[in-house]
């Protein structure tokens, strides 16, 4: 994404709602994504990358980090697919982000249509999370999830993150082309391999259930 909409579009957000710094702590965890700071490392052009990514591992969006993990790049993430089909909207900080789009969705109101997607909060990440936490916002818990992770972006994270040997001695242009193709490679060999993931996939979960439902039918005839 261009650096100068996300920024317009951070400033316009921070303009109409007011920044609550916080430790950003769930349970017994502390989470660096949703500490909420705002502030901008001096001797940094770019903090980081926030990605999109679809549940089946391609992705889809992304956008440079000035400000630290900051609520306002997931939520311009967010209004590139409210013209879409997308139904969940995951985050390993669902709890927290989603009480501040819902904050935001009041000052702004073009923005409540955002609300209309349900927020996932990614299965392994959930495990960190309080108890209540993890019964009400993991996906695992969402009808229509199917046996969705919510971890794709974790992948994608873990694939980018060997460009930062080089790309921090890179011009910015030279940065944002290494990180293009990167990008494309993943994507390609996604798309190559989506058929067999698919096929795999739905062999899985046809087990998972088939083991789900003898369970369950074991328990009723105990009881």
């Amino acid at each position: 994404m261009e650096d100068s909409a996300v920024t317009d579009f951070v400033d316009k957000v921070r303009t109409n709602v007011k920044c609550t710094p916080g430790k950003g702590t769930c349970g017994t965890s502390q989470w660096s994504a949703a500490r909420e700071t705002a502030k901008r490392a001096s001797r940094l052009d770019e903090e980081g990358l926030e990605v999109a990514v679809c549940r089946h591992g391609v992705l889809l969006k992304a956008l440079n980090m000035f400000r630290g993990e900051i609520f306002a790049y997931p939520l311009f993430l967010q209004t590139q697919f409210q013209a879409t089909n997308v139904h969940f909207y995951c985050t390993d900080i669902a709890c927290k982000y989603w009480p501040y789009l819902e904050k935001v969705a009041k000052t702004m109101p073009e923005l409540r249509h955002l609300l209309s997607m349900q927020p996932f909060l990614s299965v392994m990440h959930a495990k960190a999370h309080s108890t209540k936490c993890e019964i009400v916002w993991s996906g695992r818990n969402l009808e229509g999830a199917g046996s969705t992770a919510g971890e794709e972006v974790e992948m994608v994270n873990s694939f980018l993150s060997r460009c930062a040997i080089t790309t921090k001695y890179m011009t910015k242009s030279a940065r944002n082309d290494m990180l293009t193709v990167h990008a494309m490679g993943w994507n390609r060999r996604k798309q190559e391999n989506l058929h067999v993931v698919l096929a795999k996939r739905y062999v899985k979960t046809i087990t998972m259930l088939e083991g789900e439902t003898q369970k369950m039918k074991d328990t009723c005839e105990e009881l």
